[in-house]
Formats: C-alpha cells, structure tokens, sequence
C-alpha cells in the first residue's frame, strides 16, 4: 500500500499528546481517517482540533462506514482484545498502547486472529524505543559491557498525576497501580533478559490513601542470566526514569528523561583512574546534551512512542515485521501476570 489509512480508538491524553500527532506527522504516508470515543463531546473536539474527518462513538459503526488498513487502540487495557478482535474481523492491523492486554489468555486470541486474518499486531513498548535505550543495546549487542549480569530500573511518577487520583482507571486495574507502569519495567527488563521465570515484590504505604492500599514497590525479576530488581515509585512529585544495565566488564546508566546514556568503568581504585573515569563520565553526557540540542534543532528529536507509530506504519506498507511482535506483547504481559499473583499472595490484595 501507498497511503495507511488509520483510525484512533480513544481519545483521552495519550491519543492527543502521543499518537494522533505521531500520525499526523507522517501525512505523506498516512491518512488519519477517523477518531472513535465514547464520549461524543469529546471525539468531536478531538476530530476538529486535529481536523480529522470523522468522529465516532461505536467502533461497529466505525468499521461499517470507514476502510481502514490500521487501527490505533488507546483505551485502557481491559478492553484491548475485544477491540483489536473486532478491527481484525474487518481487515485492520492494531496498534495499541502498553499492556497488550491483562492475561496471556487474551493475547492468544489477539495471535490467533492475526495469523487466521495475516494482520499485524503491536504494541507500543515506547521506553526501549528511545534513542538511549536503542545505544545501550547496540553496545551491549557489541561487548561492551561484557556479559549481562543484571539491571536496576527506577520509574517514579509524580502522585498528583497517578497515586493521587483516587477515581482514576487504573487503580482497578489487577494489581491497582502497579498494573499502569508496571508493564513498562517488564519489558524493558526483556530487553536484557532471557525467560524470566520467578519474581517477587515489596510494598509498602507512605501516603495512606485509603483507595490505593500502596504506593512505593520493589519487584525483583529473575531471567536465566541475571536478575533485575525494579523500583516503582509514586510518592515524589516528579519524574525518573533510570536503568543501569549491570555487566562483567562496565555498566550502562540509562536515563529516558534527560536522554543520555553513559558507560561507566573503573579498572583500578586509585586516584588517577577514578578522576579520569569521572572526566569521561563528564565528557559522555556533555556529548549527549549536545547530540540531543542538535537533534530538537533540526526536528529529529524522535521519541519512543513516534519512533514505535513510524515502525508500524512502515511494516504495513513494506510488508516487514512490526517493530514489537505480539508475542513481546504477551510475554510483558505474562510477567506482570506472575508479579500481580506474586502481590496478591504476599499481601493479600484482591
């Protein structure tokens, strides 16, 4: 195909912010078609503040007047499979927001209907898909870490945006919070990782919100080549996101909210070396900072979630794989299964 057309199911914030302007970016690839919500004030402001042609309310009817190639699902997660089963009965390839769904169960029947139909499925994965990430893993497909023995990931966010939104979705997700950016710390665990098999989780309540029984967690996740012990923090009001990828020879420290990454290295604990390691670590985050001014200056400044949306978009129309399989879909998914289960068991949350 020359030209995708597309349709947006969801029109709250991570439609306008994220995708529906990744998509309109690509207008020379691209038609957005439609946009779909059930709150019909709100996808007729969104239709004409993006000048979308048509807005929505029922994805049947959506489907029945509109012939679409892809679709973009940005609803909450409980109702992922239902829609992307219903737009691949009518021929559309699914793009949707993390987590593919919330049991593996529902992943199957997403990987059924994709090869029974030959569409593709996606989800978007966007924290390995920024240009930080993408380095780490190119130095470590390289060796220059040595072998990968382990990972730390801190995401804090800020409570007045999460934690403390007491009628917010996503405290009745499984798990409660955990279930909003857990999926993120499991998949970008995956990255590192091979078949993590056992997990387990600490939580404790430093804010006392009645509706939110906790809010600071450690998850520990076990691969067959290391361990990777995660910290989800909502207390703070700010946000963080780091990941040291921890190896024989050197470390990576990844940080997605500045967009550097640094490797860091000490042969010998004397003071020479430990003042020209602290130099380099200088040296390599001024490079950055600059690469990325250099980037925003010339427009290039792609972030996780564009570069995921032009991937996709670029599949449907060369005929190649999506940039996350489905089956990387369901394997975060099967992960944060086992880490909610885990969390239900140790402090008996429903």
């Amino acid at each position: 195909m020359e030209k995708v057309k597309v349709g947006v199911i969801g029109c709250g914030f991570i439609a306008k912010v994220r995708h529906i302007p990744a998509f309109k970016k690509m207008n020379k690839r691209v038609d957005l078609c439609a946009v779909c919500d059930l709150n019909e004030s709100l996808v007729r402001e969104t239709a004409r503040d993006f000048s979308i042609p048509s807005a929505y309310t029922n994805t049947t009817e959506m489907f029945s007047r509109e012939e679409l190639d892809a679709v973009d699902i940005c609803v909450p997660p409980q109702i992922h499979a239902p829609i992307a089963l219903e737009a691949m009965e009518n021929g559309c390839n699914v793009i949707m927001e993390k987590p593919m769904a919330l049991k593996t169960e529902d992943c199957d029947a997403m990987i059924d209907a994709s090869a029974k139909h030959g569409l593709h499925v996606c989800t978007i994965h966007n924290q390995v898909f920024h240009p930080p990430f993408l380095k780490a893993k190119e130095l470590v497909a390289n060796g220059e870490i040595g072998q990968v023995t382990g990972m730390r990931l801190l995401l804090a966010s800020p409570r007045k945006e999460f934690i403390d939104l007491k009628d917010h979705w996503y405290h009745k997700l499984p798990g409660g919070i955990i279930g909003e950016t857990g999926p993120h710390t499991a998949y970008m665990s995956m990255a590192f990782l091979k078949n993590i098999s056992a997990v387990d989780i600490y939580a404790k309540n430093v804010l006392k919100h009645p509706w939110a029984p906790f809010d600071e967690f450690r998850i520990e996740l076990e691969g067959e080549n290391g361990l990777s012990s995660v910290t989800l923090s909502y207390t703070g009001n700010y946000w963080a996101n780091l990941t040291d990828i921890i190896g024989t020879e050197a470390m990576l420290r990844i940080d997605t909210e500045r967009m550097l990454v640094v490797r860091q290295s000490l042969q010998e604990l004397h003071y020479v070396p430990i003042a020209g390691s602290a130099l380099n670590t200088v040296f390599q985050e001024a490079g950055s900072v600059a690469a990325n001014a250099m980037r925003a200056a010339l427009g290039r400044n792609t972030l996780g979630t564009n570069l995921v949306i032009e991937r996709f978009v670029e599949s449907l129309i060369d005929g190649s794989s999506p940039p996350v399989s489905a089956e990387e879909g369901r394997e975060a998914v099967r992960i944060m299964e086992m880490v909610v289960a885990r969390y239900r068991e140790k402090y008996g949350i429903a």
